[in-house]
């Protein structure tokens, strides 16, 4: 065994893990062991690497991260652009590399891109005699008929970054914006409101999973391949686990694009995951070949073959090829490519960014269980983030 060891702190799930086999092979081309010692759901990386960050204790050479939270992380992270060349960076969506950079240095690579689509059974729609919802009333009031069927009709996550998201999603499809100008809170709105209360009137009206307020992203992906539900918009990484043939939806399936609001805005919550090395390593030049193995073309067909979107621009048209003219892959890309040329919505990129997230989550399940009006738990969150943004005035 070699003594070369390189110590990785990485994110958890179904749609994460079978990238995780190629180790092996990297250790065998390159006599370096890849100890991971750390495997766990995102907000559970997030906070254990956040510890060892402000403990000045991290002993991890490289960590999944991403692009929304790495600008949190950014003085932890080892700058990359000595390291990565303009040619080794052209296959990448420009884009992409662009959003890795934290006031314009690049901190990570990115690893996938992240954005969801609408996935429905036909089967259950057809026997409803509905057509495929366009619009979240159109979306509600498939939920509503499948209730008189005695079906669940729609999971959404029901905490941390999933439940921001779907509440982002309505949020700017309604005309609304999550911060202003000034960077200052400006979801306590009308638009905000008509958000959360349409969380809300699902949840309440039982139109959701009863313990949908535990559900993050992969209980809603394994609700719907369970058969469990009618409806989610789920993410790209969960596709192939819904064509496995346990899956109760495998062929029962279809897919279009995120509901858009009555005017027919659009909004699709999107992001990059991505790998980093740490500025605390002590073999940044190991660390780096692990890095550029994990976002090589090898690693991102890995993932493409497992849904993924991928930010190399080879490995893309390889699997826009590969798909046949009329499958259901095929729709798959060109709705992917439609929401990404037209509905994308990221967060600002700012250090205290997971904060601000993990106080309006807080608030947004509050308003939709109960325990807080719906005005109370937007002004409450407002109140809260608006102290923590206040220097950006």
């Amino acid at each position: 065994m070699t003594d070369q060891i390189l110590r990785v702190a990485l994110i958890e799930g179904p749609a994460y893990n079978p990238l995780y086999h190629i180790f092996d092979k990297f250790e065998r081309h390159m006599g370096i062991h890849v100890s991971v010692s750390f495997l766990g759901a995102h907000p559970d990386l997030n906070r254990h690497v956040g510890e060892l960050f402000d403990s000045g204790e991290c002993d991890y050479d490289l960590i999944s991260t991403h692009t929304k939270y790495a600008p949190s992380q950014a003085s932890h992270l080892l700058d990359l652009d000595d390291y990565f060349s303009a040619e080794q960076l052209s296959d990448f969506s420009p884009a992409l590399v662009e959003l890795a950079r934290v006031q314009g240095k690049l901190k990570s690579i990115p690893r996938n891109f992240d954005a969801r689509l609408l996935f429905y059974r036909k089967d259950q729609l057809q026997q409803l005699g509905l057509d495929v919802p366009q619009t979240w009333q159109e979306l509600y009031e498939a939920a509503v008929a499948a209730k008189g069927q005695g079906w669940t009709g729609f999971a959404y996550p029901g905490m941390e970054s999933g439940l921001f998201g779907t509440f982002f999603e309505l949020l700017v499809s309604a005309g609304g914006e999550l911060f202003d100008e000034r960077l200052q809170p400006g979801f306590d709105s009308e638009a905000g409101r008509e958000a959360l209360r349409y969380l809300k009137r699902m949840y309440e009206q039982q139109l959701t999973p009863q313990n949908l307020p535990s559900m993050h992203y992969d209980e809603v992906s394994q609700c719907f391949r369970d058969g469990e539900c009618m409806m989610v918009t789920d993410w790209p990484g969960y596709y192939q686990l819904l064509l496995d043939p346990s899956s109760a939806a495998a062929g029962r399936f279809g897919l279009a694009l995120t509901p858009a609001d009555a005017s027919g805005q659009r909004s699709v919550y999107c992001g990059s995951h991505s790998f980093a090395v740490t500025a605390s390593t002590q073999k940044p030049e190991q660390a780096i070949s692990l890095l550029k193995f994990l976002t090589s073309y090898e690693a991102q067909s890995i993932d493409a073959l497992n849904g993924h979107v991928p930010v190399r621009g080879s490995v893309m048209d390889a699997q826009k090829k590969s798909a046949p003219a009329g499958s259901l892959e095929a729709l798959r890309w060109s709705l992917l490519d439609e929401t990404m040329a037209t509905s994308v919505i990221i967060p600002p990129k700012f250090p205290e960014y997971p904060e601000t997230e993990n106080l309006l989550w807080k608030a947004l399940q509050d308003g939709i269980t109960g325990k807080l009006s719906v005005e109370d738990a937007l002004k409450g969150a407002a109140a809260d983030i608006g102290c923590i943004v206040s220097r950006y005035v």
